[in-house]
Parts: C-alpha cells; structure tokens; sequence
C-alpha cells in the first residue's frame, strides 16, 4: 500500500477513535458528530498539503465538497470547544506514530 494511502487511513482510524465514531458512517452521514469528524479528516490532509483532488479521490467526496469543506470549516472550528480538543487529540495520537 502507499505511504499516502497507509496515512489516510491512520487519520481515519484515529478520528474515529476520537470522536467516537464509525468510519463507513462517517462518509455517508449527515448527523454533526459524523460531520465534524469528516470535516477533521479533511482538515488533517489538507495540513499535510494534500490537494482537494487527491482527498477527494481517497474518501470518495468530489472535489467541489472537499474544496467548500477547506474553506468553511476552520470558522466553525476556531468556535467549538469540542472541535478543538478532538483535533489536539488527533495530533497527539498522530505525532505518537
């Protein structure tokens, strides 16, 4: 497996650790803790420079999404407490490995 592919999927497992969440659930619905679990994926790959085309590819939303998730989510994260801690959580999980 790829280096790009094997980091995708480690990102996944720890978010959904995290936020306690399924990872098939996690693509395919729309309630806010799934959302924001998502969104956290994304967000990971994006910090690692990942483009929109290439996350898009990996977790099978288009790219248009991928891109409106880049742009409006970090608002709605610098204001969730929640959202914040995951993330610091993530990162730590993320620098262990």
């Amino acid at each position: 497996m790829e280096r790009v592919e094997l980091f995708y999927k480690k990102v996944v497992e720890i978010t959904c650790l995290v936020c306690k969440t399924d990872p098939v659930m996690m693509f395919s619905c729309n309630k806010e803790k799934f959302v924001d679990a998502r969104n956290l994926v994304i967000m990971n790959l994006v910090a690692k420079r990942y483009t929109d085309s290439h996350i898009s590819e990996l977790t099978g939303l288009t790219r248009q999404a991928v891109n409106r998730i880049r742009n409006t989510f970090p608002d709605r994260f610098n204001r969730s407490w929640t959202l914040i801690n995951y993330q610091q959580e993530i990162s730590k999980e993320l620098a262990r490995d």
